[in-house]
């Protein structure tokens, strides 16, 4: 699913560009390139897999205006991207040895630290993505449209969405504590 994924971004960032919408183009490219860093990282492929979807949609929604056609996309899509984010952070982070692996801890250890970890990349995640908000509403105010109760919901939603990440990936660690496997997919 991932390396469709990173194809479906590179033809995404082609078509934008012969169309001439450069913005999209950057985006398509630099999510491409985001993705084949994952790919290299040792996560997961069905967190990797979910990562890059969750990328792909949420771009052709910005470059499509679908938050502003589709009653609560905004809401969703900061419910489930930086979940998504934060787990694969979290892998990346392990795969850099900076974290401690969900598979290799004591199981006092194992019980939360991945959780905290996953949510507070994800909280971390969606907190810079409201930063980005407010200066592309200050940049471009037609782009964005944001409000106070709009950033506090995104960041509730964001949080949530790390924390289900943040069981998922204990979930995980708890099946697979023989050691880094990628999952088929």
């Amino acid at each position: 699913m991932l390396d469709v994924a990173v194809l479906v971004a590179l033809v995404s960032a082609v078509v934008m560009a012969v169309s001439g919408n450069w913005d999209a183009t950057i985006r398509f490219g630099v999510i491409a390139v985001v993705m084949v860093a994952v790919r290299t990282s040792d996560v997961p492929l069905p967190f990797a897999g979910a990562f890059a979807v969750l990328l792909l949609v949420s771009t052709w929604a910005a470059v499509r205006h679908w938050y502003r056609q589709i009653e609560h996309f905004d809401l969703l899509v900061h419910l489930l991207t930086p979940g998504s984010l934060a787990a694969v952070g979290y892998f990346f982070l392990v795969h850099q040895r900076l974290l401690p692996d969900a598979r290799r801890q004591t199981p006092r250890l194992r019980s939360a630290a991945p959780v905290l970890w996953v949510v507070l990349v994800g909280t971390t995640a969606a907190v810079v993505w409201e930063f980005y908000e407010v200066v592309m509403e200050q940049l471009a105010p037609s782009s964005m449209n944001v409000g106070y109760t709009d950033t506090v919901l995104d960041l509730l939603a964001g949080m949530l969405g790390s924390a289900v990440a943040g069981g998922l990936v204990l979930a995980w660690g708890r099946r697979s504590d023989t050691g880094p496997q990628r999952d088929g997919g």
